[in-house]
């Protein structure tokens, strides 16, 4: 969204494609180490997201994924699960994050209380106390492809 309101404030012709407004922190309780805001809940914020950008002229596909990205004379053609296709010359690919869950008993049950998916956000709230981390690699785009 933020690229998004940039490209709209220079006046480029843009669209946001995005499946949804706002990723994890739509389910993020306390968001405490954004800037500007002591403390602000993850709805709270990506609603202040989305008002920012109905401020601009700006064509929204929310609803829509982008399924594929390919060079062509010019630039860039971007295809969505819609069937919607759009040329650009340059292309922002901001994927946010979705973390992966386990799938173990418990896990859906106790997020938010206890069960996190961010360390760096949410460790402090753990201090002093025994935790488990577990990781997965994480997946990679293979941009080299569409050159």
């Amino acid at each position: 969204m933020t690229a998004a309101v940039y490209a709209a404030r220079k006046r480029l012709d843009a669209v946001l494609i995005s499946k949804d407004i706002g990723g994890q922190p739509m389910w993020t309780g306390r968001v405490e180490n954004y800037m500007g805001y002591q403390y602000i809940e993850g709805f709270e914020l990506m609603s202040k997201f989305e008002e920012q950008v109905k401020q601009f002229p700006l064509e929204q596909k929310i609803g829509s994924q982008a399924v594929s990205l390919k060079r062509v004379a010019g630039g860039f053609e971007v295809t969505t699960n819609g069937g919607e296709n759009f040329q650009a010359k340059a292309v922002i690919v901001a994927c946010g994050k979705r973390p992966r869950t386990l799938g173990v008993p418990g896990e859906e049950q106790f997020k938010g209380k206890g069960v996190t998916y961010c360390s760096v956000c949410d460790g402090p709230i753990f201090s002093g106390q025994k935790v488990a981390v577990i990781g997965a690699a994480m997946r990679r785009w293979k941009l080299s492809t569409i050159w």
